[in-house]
Order: structure tokens, then sequence, then C-alpha cells
């Protein structure tokens, strides 16, 4: 099966598995699979998350045709799903929006946030963090001059060998020489970045010494006028390939791009709070920060020797990949701050009183929360009071609460309280 065909079964079988687990009747399948495949039609899939007596949930409501891309036509497809399947009083209980950073989510005026919003100031809008995250990554190499090579270097492999079945048989047999398993080049593109790239670079890593292998016999045939073209390519990706610096950056991104991964793979866990997440960001960009000073283990290997699975490497001046190592790194971590920037300020930064990671020890542990929770009954208080809640409260029992669980013998990382445990509590 192609990957195309490939692909878009995996969708299909995951739609049917989603439908049959919420329970939806089985013509919504027909339905999704008819507009997907007989015509161009937008289609707002509409999540809830929500908390009952502490415990969080995240439910599929459901998918919406929309007639036009404006956000007049998607805030009604949302508010039309919404009313249909959670509540007529949904807006009531509504505290934020979550959604990608197109204009038509995002813009100030006249977005599908500020129309659902509406007269409610109280509710925020926040960008998919998740999504945050690829255009982080997707700013800071985009001016970086060695990962733009290395683009180019996988992105052609895929061509020369996806459009050429000769080719695939071909690198099949070296890997079957070399007693390998065949790992052919993967696409490197695609609409998003993180999934894409670390298959290309696992793949091109991994089988590195059969590719190699083929890329020189393909680039010593004898020349003739059909294969002059096929024969400088293949020349031209291996000068590339067995380039020192070239391999040793394909290495620095492997490393960087599995705790990229990892970090996007927390962000999208159905319950994460906002306050985990600031937590894995942290530490992800410590751990990148500290690839410019102690390397990766992927780097780590490639720096020992000259010789990369077999093959020896062409030299390369150390300081040239020390400056193209550093300006990534420095990029990717100005990137991820500058994109997850409201996450350190106003009621979004208060949310960091959920995590338990987050409070100081008993000695520190005075004044703290006091303002986050200020911050909090600020923001939300027309919500608050339309709910019945006495805000006055709030203070003194935030301060009753803390001490009760700092009294219990509360510290950071060995409370066993549960976050639902603690809100249910009476």
């Amino acid at each position: 099966m192609k990957t195309p065909e490939f692909e878009k079964m995996e969708l299909l079988f995951r739609n049917a598995h989603v439908i049959g687990k919420k329970g939806r009747p089985f013509t919504d399948f027909a339905w999704m699979y008819g507009s997907l495949d007989s015509a161009v039609i937008g289609e707002e899939m509409v999540y809830v998350r929500s908390a009952s007596e502490g415990k969080i949930k995240v439910d599929f409501v459901g998918i919406k045709a929309v007639s036009k891309p404006d956000a007049t036509s998607i805030a009604e497809a949302v508010c039309n799903v919404m009313e249909s399947e959670v509540s007529t009083d949904w807006k009531n209980k509504l505290v934020a929006i979550t959604t990608d950073g197109a204009a038509v989510m995002t813009g100030v005026n006249n977005g599908v946030v500020t129309k659902l919003r509406a007269d409610r100031s109280y509710v925020l809008g926040i960008h998919c963090m998740a999504h945050r995250l690829e255009l982080a990554f997707s700013d800071a190499v985009r001016k970086n001059v060695m990962a733009k090579k290395v683009e180019d270097l996988l992105s052609g492999l895929y061509t020369l060998y996806r459009k050429s079945g000769v080719k695939r048989a071909s690198l099949k047999q070296h890997f079957r020489e070399l007693h390998m398993k065949a790992l052919m080049p993967a696409r490197v593109g695609g609409t998003r970045w993180l999934p894409h790239l670390p298959k290309a670079l696992d793949h091109f890593l991994r089988g590195y010494a059969a590719v190699v292998r083929h890329l020189q016999e393909k680039s010593q045939e004898e020349t003739t006028t059909n294969k002059d073209v096929q024969r400088a390519k293949a020349k031209g990706f291996l000068n590339i390939a067995k380039d020192g610096g070239v391999l040793r950056f394909c290495c620095l991104l492997h490393d960087i791009i599995f705790q990229s991964g990892n970090l996007s793979k927390s962000l999208q866990k159905s319950t994460v709070t906002l306050a985990e997440a600031h937590s894995c960001l942290s530490s992800t960009q410590a751990v990148i920060e500290k690839y410019k000073s102690r390397p990766g283990p992927k780097l780590r290997a490639a720096l020992e020797t000259d010789i990369y699975e077999g093959v020896l490497l062409k030299p390369t001046k150390p300081d040239q990949h020390d400056k193209s190592k550093n300006d990534l790194i420095d990029a990717l971590c100005q990137c991820i701050t500058s994109r997850f920037g409201d996450t350190n300020s106003g009621v979004l930064k208060a949310m960091r009183l959920i995590n338990f990671q987050c409070w100081p020890e008993t000695d520190t542990s005075a004044d703290f929360g006091d303002d986050d929770v200020d911050q909090v009954i600020s923001h939300f208080r027309p919500l608050l009071l339309t709910a019945g809640v006495d805000i006055d409260l709030i203070p003194d029992q935030w301060t009753i609460l803390k001490t009760q669980l700092y009294t219990a013998g509360f510290s950071q990382g060995t409370f066993d309280l549960a976050y639902s445990q603690q809100n249910a509590a009476p």
C-alpha cells in the first residue's frame, strides 16, 4: 500500500474507533468519509474539557461542517454543536477556548474566540500549546544554514528513492548484504515538523551505512547520456552525507527533536494542566540549553570518532560545528520563550497553584499563592458571582487549605493527595 493510501486508511480507522468508543451512530462515519472523499468541505471538531468534583475529563462533542471557513460560520458551527450535545447554557460555564493560531480563530476584532467570548471578557483564548511548539521549532530552524542543508539532504534522498523502484530495490539489497533492517529514506515535510522529521532523521542515521554504500555505487557507475544527471545527484548527496559537520548536526537535531517530541506528547495529554505544561516546558528548555556544553547521546557518540557506522567522515572545523549548534539551540530556546510568553504572566501564570511541584517548602510558604489567588478571583469575578460563590471567603479558605496540607506533611514531590481528592474534599 502506498504511503498516501496508508495515511488515509489510518485516519479512517482512527475516526471509526472514536465514533465507536463514544457511542456515536456509524452513519457519522459514512458522513465523515463522504465529506473527506468527495468534496473539500471545512469541518470543525469540538472537544470539551470539564472538571466535576475535582476530576478532569475531555469529551469529543461532535463535528460540524461549515459553509465558509470564516469566523462567523465557524463560531455558529461550534455553538450549534455545543447547544445540541452539551447544554443550552454552556456559555455561562465557559472559562477558556483553545484553538490553533490561525487569524480566523484568534483575530482580536473578529476572530472565532472573540465571537464566542462576546461580552464575557474573562473567557481566555489559548493558542494550542502543541501547535505553538511546532511553530517555535519551525521558526528556529528556518534561518539556520546547517538545518536547511540537512533538510535538503533528507528531502533529496526521499525523492531520489521514492520515484525509482529500481533504486529502492538496489538500496534494499545493500541493507540485506549488511544484515540491516531496510529503513528507506522518509518524508521530511508535512503539516507538522515534529512527527515527520524524527522519522526521516532516524532512518537516515540508522541506515547510514547502506545509504552511503548505495550512493557510492551509483556515483561510480559508467557515464551514459541518460545516467549523467542521476550520477551527479548521487555524487552530490554522497558528498553531503559524508560531511562530518552535516552528520553531527543530524545527530544534534535527533537529540533536540527527541526532547521536543516528548514535550509535545506531554502537552497533548488530555489531563495536562497549565502548571504541568509550564513545568515540562521549563525542564525541556533546560535540557536543550545544556546541550551547548554537554552533548546529547546521539551527538556524543558521533563526536567520539571520525568514523560513523563504518564510514570515514570528511573532517570539519570544530568551531564551525559549535557555532551551528549554539545558534540553533539559542534560536529554539528564544522561540519557545516567545511563543509561550503569555504563560508567564497574568491568570495563566497563577494557574501554577494546582501543581504541587510549584509549591515551596514549608519555611517559605507563608505568603505563597496569595497574589495568585487574588489574580484568579479578580479575573473570574463575574463568573464566580454568577455561580453563587462567596468570593470574600476564598482568601481565607486558601490559607486554611494550604496550612492543612503543610501540616499533613506536604513537601515537593512527596505529598500523595491527588488533585481530584483535594477538590472533592468537603
